[in-house]
């Protein structure tokens, strides 16, 4: 399985007044600007989805929808629950143990991704140190069905190194 981790991309500030709930803050005009171009570079890598998962907050609903217009535009969309910033990692693991026989990214938030690329690469004790910048994204193998320490990391590239592979 290839299984890709995205970050939501630059956001409207927490404790905006005009989103007073956080699961309904945005996007902002910066964030759909640099990730359209970072999900550009990311085309020119070759990245080929057969899915995209996203948290059903906002804001990383609408960096999918940006990587499927950009990067994978025959890529099925999903939302899950297990995506949101609280959820645990055995039920992330559920909702891509669904997907397993396709190519998927999943789109979500900090320190929660941190956490669960830690979580397939070295298990459930010792955390590995990745540091996900909005709009980075990770590139692990799962040789069968994903479960604690099954993930190699084939790359993490951070959203300015991606935007730099983005051709005019």
């Amino acid at each position: 399985m290839d299984l890709y981790i995205v970050r939501h991309a630059i956001a409207v500030d927490r404790g905006d007044a005009a989103f007073p709930s956080d699961d309904d803050r945005p996007l902002s005009p910066e964030g759909i600007h640099k990730f359209r171009l970072a999900a550009r570079g990311l085309s020119e890598l070759g990245m080929k989805l057969d899915r995209i998962v996203s948290s059903p907050l906002l804001r990383a609903r609408q960096t999918a929808e940006i990587l499927k217009e950009v990067a994978a535009k025959r890529a099925e969309m999903n939302t899950a629950k297990e995506l949101r910033p609280d959820a645990p990692f055995d039920g992330t693991l559920e909702a891509v143990n669904r997907y397993r026989d396709e190519s998927i990214a999943i789109v979500g938030h900090e320190p929660h991704l941190s956490g669960f690329t830690s979580f397939l690469l070295v298990g459930g004790g010792e955390l590995a140190a990745i540091e996900f910048k909005k709009g980075a994204v990770a590139r692990l193998v799962i040789p069968d069905r994903p479960a604690a320490g099954t993930a190699t990391l084939e790359w993490l590239i951070q959203p300015g190194a991606l935007r730099l592979l983005a051709k005019d």
